[in-house]
C-alpha cells in the first residue's frame, strides 16, 4: 500500500449524526489493520469522551485529542505530549466571559474534566449526548492547567468575544471552529496538524504515507500536512478546497469508502 496510516476526525467524519460508527467503517478499519495499516483518531474530544470509540475500534496506537493539545497512549494510559493555555491567557478568557457581555455558553477543558459556570439546556444535552459530566464552578478564573476553552452559541457572537480577548491579550493563541456552533481557543501554534507531525515522529511513520480525513476548520491543518488529505462530503467548500480528495459524507460511510480505496491502491 502507498499509504501506511489513516488518521480520522471523529464527529462529522468517523461518526454519523447519531454519534455512531457504521458497521461498514468498522469492517474497513479492521481490514486495513489486518494488512499492516495503522488507524487512529484526531479529535477535539478529551480522554473520557473519546475512549468509547477508541475501544470500539480497538485502536492500539496513540490518538490525538483536544484538537491537537494532547497525544494520548490509551493502551498504557499515558500522556505522550501535552499543551496548556498560559494562566494569564486563561484568566483573561474567563474574566471576559464572566462579564456577561456575550451570550454564549463556555466549556473549560482540563485533562481530568470539563468545567462550566452554569448548567444551560445545551450543557444538559451535551452531557447526555457525549456521556460526560461537566463540573459546576462559580468562578472559572480560579482554575488552572487548562487545555482549551470552547464557546458555544452564535458563531459571530463567539468570534466577537475571541476578537476582544485577542486585542487585550499579551500573547497569541490559536482559534478554530470545530462545529457549526463551536469556537475554540487553543494554545498558540497547536492544531491537529502540529500534533500529526509529532505523532508521526512517535510512530516513526513518514507523514507522506499518512491519509488524514476531516470535515471542519479544526481539521484543515491536518488535511494540508498529511501526505494525502481527504475532506468529507459534508465538509464546507473551504475544507474541500484544502484536500486532495473529497469522499462521501459521514452518512454515506465516507471513511469506509476512502479506506477501501487505500487498500485497493486506488489513490
Amino acid at each position: 500500500m502507498k499509504y501506511k496510516m489513516v488518521v480520522a476526525d471523529a464527529d462529522g467524519t468517523l461518526l454519523d449524526d447519531k454519534k455512531k460508527i457504521s458497521e461498514a467503517t468498522k469492517n474497513s478499519v479492521k481490514k486495513f489493520r489486518n494488512i499492516g495499516g495503522i488507524f487512529t483518531l484526531a479529535t477535539g474530544r478529551g480522554i473520557i469522551s473519546a475512549t468509547p470509540y477508541i475501544k470500539e475500534l480497538d485502536i492500539d496506537v496513540p490518538v490525538i485529542l483536544f484538537n491537537g493539545c494532547v497525544i494520548y497512549d490509551h493502551i498504557n494510559k499515558r500522556i505522550l505530549h501535552e499543551n496548556y493555555l498560559s494562566d494569564d491567557l486563561y484568566k483573561l478568557i474567563a474574566k471576559k466571559w464572566q462579564e456577561g457581555k456575550y451570550d454564549v455558553d463556555i466549556l473549560v477543558y482540563s485533562i481530568d474534566g470539563i468545567f462550566v459556570n452554569k448548567i444551560s439546556d445545551f450543557i444538559k444535552s451535551y452531557m447526555e449526548i457525549e456521556h460526560v459530566k461537566c463540573d459546576l464552578i462559580e468562578d472559572l478564573s480560579k482554575l488552572d492547567k487548562i487545555i482549551k476553552v470552547l464557546f458555544r452559541g452564535n458563531r459571530n457572537t463567539s468570534l466577537e468575544l475571541v476578537d476582544e480577548i485577542r486585542q487585550l491579550s499579551n500573547e497569541p493563541f490559536t482559534c478554530v471552529q470545530s462545529d457549526e456552533y463551536f469556537i475554540e481557543i487553543l494554545p498558540y501554534g497547536i492544531t491537529k496538524g502540529s500534533a500529526l507531525i509529532k505523532l508521526c515522529d512517535i510512530l516513526n511513520v513518514d507523514i507522506n504515507q499518512v491519509v488524514a480525513i476531516g470535515d471542519q476548520d479544526n481539521d484543515k491543518e491536518m488535511i494540508i500536512k498529511a501526505g494525502f488529505g481527504v475532506a468529507m462530503g459534508n465538509a464546507d467548500d473551504v475544507i474541500k478546497s484544502s484536500a486532495n480528495y473529497v469522499t462521501k459524507s459521514n452518512l454515506e460511510d465516507g471513511v469506509s469508502d476512502i479506506i477501501e480505496k487505500i487498500i485497493q491502491d486506488e489513490l
